[in-house]
């Protein structure tokens, strides 16, 4: 009984660990979002830097990871990133970007 005890207590403990970290699409957008926030801070916003942003740390971040779990990574992602807006900055889309990461 007392291994049965102590194998539950280390499987309650690491899904614990893992429930608490961000999941890949999280961690994608965070990092696309300081990126934008970062290189360019004061250029408007536009699709083609955006996805070129995200496509650019996806082959930092995720590439190790096998194919189908880039391409989940990858829609979840896409599944929450907001369209730019009207003459909006990319540190501002950034600001967006990264409250959108947290509904994943």
């Amino acid at each position: 009984m007392e291994n049965i005890d102590a194998l539950l207590s280390t499987m309650d403990a690491t899904l614990a660990r893992i429930l608490a970290e961000p999941t890949w699409a999280h961690q994608l957008l965070v990092a696309t979002a300081v990126g934008l926030a970062i290189d360019e801070p004061f250029l408007i916003a536009t699709t083609a830097d955006i996805d070129a942003a995200l496509t650019s740390v996806a082959e930092c971040l995720i590439h190790h990871l096998p194919d189908v779990v880039i391409d989940e990574v990858m829609e979840r992602a896409a599944a929450v990133v907001p369209m730019p807006l009207p003459r909006e900055t990319q540190s501002q889309y950034a600001l967006r970007l990264r409250a959108a990461a947290g509904a994943l």
